[in-house]
């Protein structure tokens, strides 16, 4: 084989500068420390199918920007008896922190802004 069939290139010495971090682009004005996520837990300790021990745990943290899609991810009937509208019409009005908490015998809800 012939050496001017192959291209060359010379090897640098790594940078002894500090990696970049990426940035995260601010929307609306707003910073990184204002930017909230609403987050939803339900635990459900009736049986997911019947006969069996099976429980079904729901844990979803999304931007507040993206309630309604958040919302919509949760299976029918887990949110029982609270309205998804309510919940995007309190965030809209500025709500923050624990939302809905309930906790019954069998399945436990919490609904909050961090």
């Amino acid at each position: 084989m012939n050496d001017e069939e192959f291209d060359t290139f010379e090897v640098s010495e790594p940078s002894v500068l500090e990696p970049e971090k990426p940035s995260i682009p601010e929307t609306k004005g707003e910073t990184v420390a204002e930017r909230k996520y609403l987050c939803i837990t339900i635990v459900d300790h009736n049986p997911i199918i019947d006969g069996t021990g099976e429980q079904s745990y729901v844990n979803i943290r999304v931007p507040v920007a993206l309630a309604e899609a958040g919302l919509a991810m949760i299976p029918k009937g887990k949110l029982v008896g609270i309205e998804p509208e309510v919940i995007v019409e309190m965030i809209e009005e500025g709500a923050n922190g624990e939302l809905i908490n309930i906790k019954e015998e069998k399945k436990s809800i919490s609904i909050r802004i961090e």
